[in-house]
């Protein structure tokens, strides 16, 4: 499909109508569902971000979390358990600003209205004064006053899978975005990255670099769906299957939108925006090891670390998402 698709873009012939150029929000909602079941990649990620978050906020009484490209915000019902039965007692608020991510498509407030439903009822039921707060302006207009810090607010900024939206020829827009970040004094700032290069190698490069990185995606789902799951066909042809078509396919323009960076390369950016790295806790690492036994595959997934202070959760010592903590 790829080279078919690559083949009549060179030729100036238009691409051949297709049944999978979108689907309902809903059917993508349900291939995450099945992969996040199937491998420990998603929670692996979440779980990391959310014990350097709880680690970086200490005994702060209100905590604001902006989280950059939020899509359901289920990771932050797990936060908001543990903030709530801290040693020190409970925050005294809990607030999350939610930019929403691209996966949530142009008209974003339904999904967002049901997000902080959800967030806020189980927040009631904790005892914790919560309060979401959507922004819902293109990120790259958003500016320093949109975000309402206080000053005595504990601030957490969470880009998890998000940045490399913003990646392109140029690396304005991901500097412009940090830029921001740090504009508003955060406590820690969590960045989870898919760890392949596909932004600035040539064709043959990032063909093979995703070769290498899909290979090893579709063979982590060996263990927990047979091959012909309908299933696991919907996660490989809708997920993975758009994914790489849209980082090999076309060579330039608005068409090739997975342009994933590896660790090197988000070090350089933060370093570059102002940021350095805080090493993950042991705990946070004992929590991720522990994950991963909770799958029959735990011999074949196993945590790498990379410099300066990567976390990497790798399939067969091939590190495949990677998470990180910065201030």
């Amino acid at each position: 499909m790829v080279v078919r698709r690559r083949l009549a873009c060179g030729t100036g012939a238009p691409p051949s109508a297709e049944p999978d150029a979108r689907f309902a929000s809903d059917e993508l909602t349900l291939c995450y569902k099945t992969l996040n079941d199937a491998c420990p990649y998603s929670k692996f990620a979440h779980l990391t971000a959310n014990q350097a978050i709880l680690e970086a906020t200490g005994a702060a009484t209100k905590i604001h979390i902006v989280d950059f490209g939020i899509v359901q915000g289920i990771q932050w019902a797990a936060l908001l358990q543990a903030l709530a039965t801290r040693p020190e007692g409970k925050p005294t608020r809990i607030r999350i600003t939610g930019v929403p991510s691209p996966l949530l498509g142009p008209q974003p407030a339904a999904s967002l209205a049901a997000t902080n439903t959800r967030l806020r009822d189980f927040a009631k039921l904790l005892g914790v004064d919560f309060e979401f707060v959507p922004l819902l302006r293109p990120v790259h207009e958003l500016n320093k006053s949109d975000f309402l810090v206080e000053p005595d607010e504990a601030v957490a900024v969470n880009f998890m899978l998000q940045l490399y939206h913003l990646l392109g020829d140029s690396d304005e827009l991901v500097r412009r975005v940090l830029r921001l970040a740090k504009s508003l004094s955060p406590a820690v700032v969590t960045l989870g990255e898919y760890e392949v290069s596909l932004n600035r190698a040539g064709f043959v490069d990032r063909f093979a670099n995703a070769l290498s990185y899909y290979r090893s995606l579709f063979e982590s789902l060996d263990v927990a769906m047979t091959r012909d799951s309908p299933e696991r066909a919907r996660v490989e042809r809708w997920m993975f299957g758009e994914r790489i078509q849209r980082a090999v396919g076309p060579e330039e323009g608005a068409d090739r939108t997975e342009r994933m960076a590896g660790s090197s390369e988000w070090q350089t950016l933060m370093e570059w925006c102002g940021f350095e790295p805080v090493p993950l806790s042991n705990y946070a690492r004992s929590q991720a090891d522990l994950l991963l036994w909770n799958y029959d595959s735990k011999y074949k997934y196993s945590l790498v670390e990379l410099p300066p202070a990567f976390l990497s959760l790798a399939w067969e010592k091939r590190p495949l998402l990677t998470v990180s903590a910065w201030r």
